[in-house]
């Protein structure tokens, strides 16, 4: 005869068997979001095309280091680091005209992961992460690989 705290038992193990197996499914689906790209992936990238970068550094870094080539310039930040309140909707208006993919890159990469990660939060598809920067944390990014700049004040007095 089966009681009836057995049987309430047996529904809490299968219940806790059901939320481990979702709980599993759940991490693994999350390590598939995974949308950062190493330098090397997106250099690759982006040389043949497959890939368009936003760059949101400020005006000043991009005086300072330079901007890569056929890039899209977004300021995510006046030049006192405030976030300026234009800068989401210059995102999304870029978004909304560029079917490709897209990576967004900063210095070092903690203000391109707020971005992107922002970003599929929306709902926006095929966003990644540059997570190596410009500069990169250890002096490491897209400039000390010798990857293509341009100097920006050259851009502005093309204009």
């Amino acid at each position: 005869m089966v009681t009836c705290s057995h049987f309430r038992l047996k529904i809490l193990k299968i219940l806790i068997y059901i939320l481990i197996l979702l709980n599993i499914t759940i991490l693994h689906s999350m390590e598939n979001l995974n949308t950062d790209l190493s330098l090397q992936e997106a250099y690759s990238l982006y040389q043949y095309d497959k890939i368009k970068i936003i760059d949101i550094r400020t005006l000043h870094e991009w005086n300072m280091t330079g901007v890569i080539p056929k890039s899209i310039l977004i300021n995510m930040h006046d030049e006192n680091y405030q976030e300026r309140s234009e800068f989401s909707m210059e995102l999304k208006n870029i978004l909304s005209k560029n079917n490709n993919n897209v990576a967004i890159i900063c210095a070092s990469g903690a203000r391109s992961k707020i971005v992107s990660d922002y970003l599929i939060n929306e709902g926006y598809e095929n966003i990644y992460n540059i997570p190596d920067g410009i500069i990169g944390k250890k002096s490491d990014g897209w400039l000390f690989q010798g990857f293509p700049l341009l100097e920006y004040k050259s851009l502005k007095e093309k204009k």
